[in-house]
C-alpha cells in the first residue's frame, strides 16, 4: 500500500549544539569570558553579569557580578554567547544525570520571552514543595511583581502520584500562581501542561426540583420496567420528568444501570450522597458513557442535542498511572475540542482537575 502524500514538512528539531556560532549581527565584538566555578555555582563578572541579571533574570547578584546555576550557564551558551566546553558539559552530567533534561526545559520555558527563574536563585523560597522554577510574563518585572506560575517537571515515563500532584496544584493555586507541569521524553522533547480545577455544573433539572407528582410518575413508570443487559427499558412513558436521565429508543426510555441505581436510591431515601454520579447529577449535569473517548463519562452542561460535552471525565481510580497515559488522554480530549478532567475525592466532596496543553508565549 502506497504512503499518503505528505503536504507539510515536519518541524525542524532543535539540536542545541555545544560551541559558539559566529554571527556578525549577534556575536559580541569582544568575546565573553568563560564562567568560573564558585562553590557549586558559576561566576560571570560585571557589566555582563549585571546586564544578564537585570534584563533576563539570570543568576544571583553579588558585588562583582552574578553566580549562575549550571542550567543557566548552558542557556546563556545557547542564547547569550557565553562560552563553555564539551568537557564542562560532561562534568555537569556526571554531577547531575538530569542536567540535560533540566537545561532543555529551562531553554524551552524561556523560548516565549517569559522570565523563568530556578527557585534556588530566590532568597525567600516560600514556594510549593516540588516546584522547580517560577515564571514572570514578558511585560512584567521580576524585581517588583510576583510570579504568575510555578513550574514542576517530570519524565514521560514517571508514574503519577495523584495525591502529591493534587496537593501541589492546590498549594500553587492558594499562592495565587498558575500550576504548570513540563514533561520531557527520551527524545528531549517537551510537552507543557497547565493544571487547574474546573467547576462542573449544568442547567438540567435535578431531583430536588421535581414535583411530588413527577416523582410519583417516575415511581409508577419503574413499576412497569423491563430489565435489559445494560439497565432497564421503560416502554409506557410520556413526558419523562428527568430528561437528563435515559436515552429515548424504541418509543421508550432506556436507563443505564448507574442511572436506575441513582433514581431508586432517591425513591427509597437512601441517597448516594458521596458518589461521584450523585455529585454531578445534583449539579445539573448530564452524564453519558465515554467509551469512544477512552474515559468514564462525557459530561454535558446543557441538553445533548443542543451542545457538545465540554468535559471528558475519568475518576481517580481509573486515571492514568503515568504521564504517557495522561498525554494520550489530554491529547484525545483536546483533539475533539473538550477538556479532560480527573475527578479526585476530597472528604465528602470532589475536585475536578483539568490538565491542558499549552505553549510558551501564550497565556
Amino acid at each position: 500500500m502506497a504512503r499518503q502524500s505528505r503536504k507539510f514538512n515536519p518541524r525542524v528539531r532543535t539540536k542545541r549544539p555545544i560551541g559558539l556560532i559566529d554571527d556578525d549581527d549577534q556575536s559580541p565584538s569582544t568575546p565573553h569570558p568563560m564562567p568560573k566555578q564558585l562553590d557549586s555555582r558559576w561566576f560571570l563578572p560585571n557589566p555582563l553579569g549585571a546586564r544578564l541579571h537585570q534584563k533576563s533574570g539570570i543568576g544571583v547578584a553579588i558585588p562583582e557580578g552574578i553566580i549562575l546555576e549550571p542550567l543557566e550557564v548552558l542557556f546563556c551558551h545557547w542564547n547569550r554567547h557565553i562560552p563553555v566546553t564539551r568537557q564542562w558539559v560532561n562534568d555537569m552530567i556526571n554531577l547531575d544525570s538530569d542536567f540535560i533534561a533540566k537545561s532543555v526545559m529551562f531553554d524551552v520555558a524561556r523560548s516565549g520571552g517569559e522570565i523563568v527563574i530556578p527557585i534556588t536563585n530566590l532568597p525567600q523560597n516560600n514556594f510549593s514543595d516540588g516546584t522547580f522554577a517560577v515564571k514572570w510574563p514578558r511585560n512584567k518585572s521580576h524585581f517588583s511583581t510576583k510570579p504568575i506560575s510555578q513550574i514542576r517537571w517530570f519524565w514521560s515515563f514517571d508514574d503519577v502520584d495523584w495525591d502529591v500532584l493534587n496537593k501541589w496544584v492546590a498549594s500553587v493555586e492558594e499562592s495565587g500562581c498558575i500550576a504548570e507541569v513540563f514533561v520531557i521524553d527520551d527524545e528531549m522533547d517537551i510537552t507543557m501542561y497547565r493544571i487547574s480545577y474546573d467547576d462542573l455544573s449544568g442547567n438540567q433539572k435535578t431531583w430536588k426540583q421535581l414535583t411530588k407528582s413527577e416523582i410519583s410518575y417516575i415511581e409508577e413508570s419503574l413499576s412497569h420496567r423491563t430489565n435489559s443487559t445494560s439497565g432497564v427499558f421503560l416502554s409506557e412513558v410520556n413526558d419523562w420528568p428527568l430528561p437528563s436521565f435515559g436515552v429515548e429508543h424504541l418509543s421508550g426510555i432506556n436507563l443505564r444501570n448507574e442511572e436506575i441505581d441513582w433514581v431508586e436510591s432517591h425513591l427509597s431515601g437512601n441517597n448516594l450522597d458521596k458518589s461521584l454520579f450523585d455529585k454531578l447529577a445534583n449539579a445539573g449535569c448530564i452524564l453519558r458513557p465515554g467509551f469512544k473517548y477512552g474515559c468514564k463519562w462525557r459530561v454535558y452542561d446543557d441538553e445533548v442535542g443542543k451542545t457538545h460535552a465540554p468535559w471528558l471525565l475519568q475518576p481517580l481510580n481509573d486515571a492514568p498511572s503515568s504521564w504517557e497515559g495522561i498525554c494520550l488522554s489530554v491529547r484525545l480530549a483536546e483533539g475533539v475540542h473538550k477538556k479532560w478532567v480527573c475527578a479526585i475525592p476530597l472528604g465528602n466532596d470532589w475536585k475536578f482537575m483539568n490538565i491542558k496543553r499549552w505553549l510558551p508565549g501564550r497565556n
